[in-house]
C-alpha cells in the first residue's frame, strides 16, 4: 500500500487514481457510438462549467500540451460536440463552445460514471469520500488561482 501520510505523494496519488479510473471506466463507456478519451472528457467538463473558452485556456486547465488539445478539439468538432469560432477581440484566438449534442454526451457520461463509482469506491464510507472530494476541490481551486485552470470546478464536486 502507498504511504498516504507523505504529502509529497499527493501528485503521484492523484495522477495514478485518475489513470486507474480512466482504465477502469472508459472501456465500459460506449455512449452513442463514441468511446470517449480522457482528453475529450476533460474538455467537455471544462466547457460545461464555463462555456466559450479559448483553446489555449483549455490546454492550461487540463494540463495538456497544445498538440493534444488541437487534435482532441478536431475530433470533438467532427463529432459535433463543440464549435470553434474566432475570438471577436483577438482574431488569432479560437473560442470553443459546447453544443447541445456535447451537453447530452457530458450528461450521459456523468450518469454512467455515477453508476460505476459505487463499484470503485466500495468499502469507503460516504463521509471519507465527501472529505476527499472537498479537499481535492480546495487544492484544485488553490492551484487554479496560482497557475490557471477552470476555477469553478467546485460545481462538479
Amino acid at each position: 500500500m502507498l504511504n498516504a501520510n507523505n504529502p509529497a505523494r499527493l501528485i503521484f496519488l492523484t495522477n495514478r487514481v485518475g489513470r486507474q479510473l480512466a482504465r477502469y471506466c472508459l472501456p465500459q463507456m460506449e455512449l452513442e457510438g463514441f468511446s470517449p478519451q480522457p482528453t475529450h472528457l476533460g474538455i467537455l467538463a471544462d466547457l460545461t462549467v464555463r462555456d466559450g473558452q479559448r483553446q489555449q485556456d483549455l490546454a492550461v486547465s487540463g494540463i495538456i500540451d497544445k498538440a493534444t488539445v488541437t487534435r482532441s478539439i478536431a475530433q470533438l468538432l467532427e463529432l459535433g460536440y463543440i464549435t470553434r469560432v474566432k475570438d471577436t477581440v483577438d482574431r488569432r484566438q479560437k473560442i470553443i463552445t459546447i453544443t447541445d449534442k456535447g451537453r447530452l454526451m457530458w450528461k450521459n457520461t456523468e450518469e454512467h460514471m455515477s453508476d460505476i463509482m459505487p463499484e470503485v469506491t466500495s468499502g469507503i464510507s460516504q463521509k471519507k469520500l465527501n472529505v476527499c472530494m472537498e479537499v481535492l476541490a480546495e487544492i484544485y481551486q488553490t492551484m487554479a488561482e496560482k497557475v490557471g485552470g477552470t476555477p469553478e470546478i467546485k460545481e462538479h464536486a
